[in-house]
């Protein structure tokens, strides 16, 4: 996984292995792993803002502790019988500075992964009616090697 690393080199797989882990904890309402993977200066640009950039983590939190609250987890309709799933389509990453090639050997100081998103749910009050539901839409994120760390700086999704 992308943890530190002694030399800061990351691969391809290092970063759709990060980002998959926090697609995971968005689907799963998991701050704690979203907030550890992200930058606390991470810029977006997202539906949810209105094609507006948002900066820092205040602006996804808020969308955390809705979703996670009791009032909203006991509403007919919004819990699901089982965890959403979030699976990356064609994921496809380059890197950025530091003189990298083209073979994934990850030696640049930042890393780009598109992909297109697939959000899988089926909530309780659908069951008898229109079962399963899948959204997509195209991601881009920046993650960039802080530390020798993994971290996601930037992502604009439509």
């Amino acid at each position: 996984m992308a943890g530190k690393t002694k030399s800061g080199v990351f691969t391809d797989q290092d970063v759709i292995d990060a980002n998959q882990k926090l697609l995971d904890a968005i689907a799963s309402g998991d701050y704690a792993t979203y907030s550890s993977l992200t930058a606390s200066d991470l810029t977006a640009i997202e539906p949810e803002s209105r094609g507006h950039p948002v900066h820092g983590l205040a602006f996804h939190k808020y969308y955390f502790d809705l979703y996670s609250h009791p009032r909203m987890v006991q509403r007919e309709g919004t819990r699901s019988l089982i965890p959403n799933v979030i699976t990356m389509s064609n994921p496809h990453v380059r890197w950025l500075g530091g003189g990298c090639c083209s073979d994934g050997c990850g030696e640049g100081t930042a890393a780009v992964i598109t992909y297109v998103r697939l959000d899988q749910s089926m909530p309780e009050g659908d069951v008898e009616g229109g079962g399963p539901t899948t959204k997509t839409m195209s991601e881009t994120r920046v993650w960039e090697n802080r530390d020798g760390k993994l971290v996601n700086v930037h992502f604009h999704k439509s």
